[in-house]
């Protein structure tokens, strides 16, 4: 009975899953493996080491960069419609359309630069005092 229990806890068990990629991203990585494996000892370097190697080395602003890539012009615009409501009260999303079409607009995102213009100024202030 041990013996069985002994094995039974050297196994790992892993639970393998599909990923969807696009064919470029395909090659891609399986060009990397096959330098990877260029190698004349050693065992065979699995995709999912490449992989993993590749992801852990993903930073924030790595994913800042993936979701400001994310956005339509309908979301930067219900951004902007955000802003407006907490600057100046509520606003329909039509009403804010015909307000994008006004000069008032621009006065309206040159606050919004001067606002952060101001914090940005502030935080590096802060970073150098700190």
């Amino acid at each position: 009975m041990s013996s069985k229990k002994l094995h039974s806890e050297k196994r790992k068990v892993k639970l393998w899953c599909s990923v969807r990629v696009s064919s470029d991203t395909r090659k891609l990585a399986e060009g990397i493996l096959k330098t990877a494996n260029a190698k004349e000892t050693g065992r065979k370097i699995k995709l999912d080491e490449v992989l993993q190697a590749g992801l852990s080395l993903l930073q924030q602003e790595h994913i800042r960069t993936l979701q400001e890539d994310s956005l339509t012009n309908e979301d930067r615009k219900e951004m902007l419609r955000q802003k407006y409501i907490a600057a100046r009260g509520a606003i329909s999303k039509d009403e804010f359309t015909g307000f994008m079409m006004t000069a008032a607009f621009h006065d309206f995102l040159k606050e919004l630069e001067s606002g952060a213009d101001a914090s940005s100024r502030v935080a590096e202030v802060a970073a150098l005092a700190g």
